[in-house]
C-alpha cells in the first residue's frame, strides 16, 4: 500500500513539473557584435536569429531555465561598410563550411530575483563558432512581463583567436581589426 501510494506521488510530481515548464520561442531579437581595427571601431548587425527554450514563468516571475538554444546564421551578419567587410567577415567565420554560430545552455548558475519582474541570472553555455565550441559564463539581466513574456540582454566580450578565427585584414594588411569582439544583445521570447 505504501509503495503505490508513494509511486502516485511521485507520478504526480513527475506530470506538475512537465506542466509548469513551457517552450519558449524566439520573437524578436536585436544584437550587434562590435569591435575595433588600427583605423577606426566596427559594427555589424546580426539581421537573423532562431531560438527556443525550456522555461518555468508566470507573470512577473522566473522560476527556470531548463534548456536555451540561439542559432545565428554567419551570413545573416551584415556591416553598414557593406559587402567587402561582409565578405571578410564570412571568410574569417568559415560560413561556407560553418554556416551557424550556435549557443547551447548547459547550466544556471544563478538565478537572482530583483524585484518587479526583473532577474540578474548566470550562465554556462557552449558557444560554436567557425566549428570550434567553447564554454563560456554569460550575466544576463531577465524581465518577465505580466503577461509571461521574457525579454534577455547582456553582453559578452570575446577573443576571436579562442575560437581559432583569425582577425580579419583588409587594404594589402594595412587595416588590422583587433582580436576582442563584443557581443551585446536583447531578445524577446513568448510562450508556444
Amino acid at each position: 500500500m505504501k509503495r503505490g501510494l508513494l509511486l502516485f506521488v511521485m507520478t504526480a510530481f513527475v506530470a506538475f513539473q512537465i506542466q509548469a515548464q513551457s517552450q519558449y520561442n524566439l520573437s524578436s531579437f536585436w544584437m550587434v557584435i562590435k569591435g575595433t581595427s588600427n583605423l577606426h571601431d566596427w559594427e555589424s548587425k546580426v539581421t537573423q536569429v532562431h531560438g527556443y527554450g525550456q522555461l518555468v514563468a508566470e507573470p512577473n516571475n522566473l522560476k527556470a531555465i531548463n534548456s536555451l538554444f540561439v542559432e545565428i546564421p554567419v551570413r545573416g551578419i551584415k556591416s553598414p561598410k557593406g559587402s567587402v567587410m561582409d565578405g571578410k567577415t564570412y571568410d574569417a567565420l568559415k560560413a561556407g563550411t560553418y554556416p551557424q554560430i550556435t549557443y547551447k545552455l548547459t547550466k544556471i548558475t544563478a538565478l537572482n530575483n530583483k524585484g518587479g519582474g526583473n532577474f540578474a541570472v548566470g550562465a554556462l553555455g557552449d558557444l560554436t563558432m567557425a566549428g570550434v565550441t567553447r564554454q563560456i559564463d554569460l550575466w544576463v539581466t531577465v524581465k518577465v512581463d505580466n503577461y509571461g513574456t521574457i525579454v534577455i540582454s547582456g553582453s559578452k566580450k570575446l577573443k576571436m583567436t579562442d575560437f581559432k578565427i583569425s582577425p580579419p585584414t583588409a587594404l594589402l594588411g594595412t587595416l588590422t581589426t583587433g582580436d576582442d569582439v563584443e557581443i551585446a544583445f536583447s531578445v524577446t521570447l513568448g510562450k508556444q
